[in-house]
Order: C-alpha cells, then sequence, then structure tokens
C-alpha cells in the first residue's frame, strides 16, 4: 500500500522575505534525495508537492497519508538534513502499520510536537 508524503513547497517562515527561495520547496528538494538515496522506502512512498496546506502558522508543514490508514499533518520542520532524516525515519515507521498508527516508542525524536492533526481514514 502506498503511502504519500505531501509536502507544503510555498510554507515560509513570517520572516523570510517573499523573494527568498521557499523554505518548502527546499524541504521537497531535500526529500528527493533522501528517497533517492532510499530505494527501499522510495517503492512505497511517492512524494507529493502542493502549493499550500494551509498550515501557514507551522510552517514547514507535511502530510502523510495512505488508504485505510490514519492521515497526519505535520508542522514546525526546518529544511535541513535532521528534519529529512526524521521524516524518513517516520515514513518507514508509519509505512510497517496496518493503521497508520505508530506507537510513540517508535516515533524519532524530531517527530514529537509537531503534530497538527489527526484524519481517520476514509470509509469505503
Amino acid at each position: 500500500m502506498t503511502v504519500e508524503l505531501v509536502v507544503c513547497e510555498t510554507c515560509r517562515r513570517p520572516e523570510d522575505p517573499p523573494e527568498a527561495v521557499r523554505p518548502g520547496a527546499e524541504l521537497v528538494a531535500l526529500m528527493e534525495r533522501m528517497l533517492a538515496d532510499a530505494p527501499d522506502l522510495a517503492a512505497q512512498v511517492r512524494l507529493r508537492p502542493m502549493r499550500c496546506l494551509m498550515s501557514c502558522k507551522r510552517p514547514c508543514a507535511v502530510a502523510v497519508r495512505s488508504a485505510r490508514r490514519m492521515s497526519y499533518v505535520l508542522g514546525d520542520f526546518a529544511p535541513d538534513e535532521a528534519t529529512a532524516e526524521t521524516l524518513t525515519a517516520y515514513l518507514r515507521a508509519y509505512a510497517a502499520t496496518t493503521d497508520g498508527i505508530v506507537p510513540f516508542k517508535q516515533w524519532p525524536q524530531g517527530i514529537k510536537g509537531r503534530f497538527v492533526s489527526r484524519l481517520p481514514p476514509l470509509e469505503e
């Protein structure tokens, strides 16, 4: 079952000048590289840049979702290698579940405190 990582490519911090490269776009590029370096994970995860996740008060924002699993929106990420590693570790744990609920003990440290919302799976 494919996992989708939706990354807001337009996310920016309030102090960023409008003409600057958007931190969200930087995070997209980092995740592209991270998935390219992990073909086993890339086979399970589809990266989907999106113009806006409407989580502007908590940039950089991402969503993790999959059919028949819980979905999550997370925010307050920096566009850096540590975030890419954190998201990669969380994606591995999420992909290993059948319901999308990763036990707290398995959360990477960088995920804690970043959850914005959780959505139940669509009922078919």
